[in-house]
């Protein structure tokens, strides 16, 4: 559950960017259609960090400090692109820094679930993570909404993102004390 948990909010982060950035660019004053295509450089560009995030996870053998480390600078750059005209360069890095942390998160069940309940292991897993993708950009809407401006979308990201270290952490202290699966 908590697996699912850091995958479902790093993504409702990563939602935030392709969900409310175009809406947030237009908000500034750019036509609709430059700022879709501004905000898809990060889906596009994150294609090529995941394969990456797997190579540095494994050639540093720390791939939980790089699931720590993707999820500050995520949340740190969902921040700046609501604050920030550096909009290209942000979308950008966002997209280097977004894809990293996939495959690291997505070893967490298979380190703590023994083959025999690896099955609903990743039922529970994917049932947390898609309520989290089901709710955040409900609730992401609603207060973008409530505020007239969807940089409070954003923003709603860049919080849930900075839950998933502390989830990381909750998630090895637990993994510490369990048999390891064979």
């Amino acid at each position: 559950m908590i697996a699912g948990a850091i995958w479902g909010l790093f993504n409702v982060g990563f939602a935030m960017i392709l969900s409310f950035g175009p809406s947030l660019l237009v908000e500034r004053g750019w036509t609709v259609a430059a700022a879709g295509s501004a905000i898809s450089l990060a889906l596009w560009i994150s294609a090529v960090s995941v394969p990456l995030g797997g190579v540095l996870a494994d050639r540093t053998r720390r791939p939980l400090t790089l699931v720590v480390v993707g999820s500050f600078l995520l949340a740190l750059l969902l921040a700046l692109l609501t604050r920030s005209s550096a909009v290209i360069t942000i979308v950008v890095s966002l997209g280097l820094v977004s894809g990293q942390p996939a495959g690291p998160i997505m070893s967490l069940p298979a380190r703590v679930l023994a083959p025999q309940t690896r099955a609903i292991g990743m039922g529970i897993f994917l049932t947390v993570f898609y309520a989290a993708m089901m709710l955040g950009p409900v609730i992401a809407g609603r207060l973008a909404s409530w505020t007239g401006s969807a940089a409070a979308a954003l923003d709603l990201g860049a919080l849930v993102v900075l839950v998933c270290p502390l989830l990381v952490w909750l998630f090895e202290r637990i993994a510490e004390n369990r048999p390891q699966p064979a």
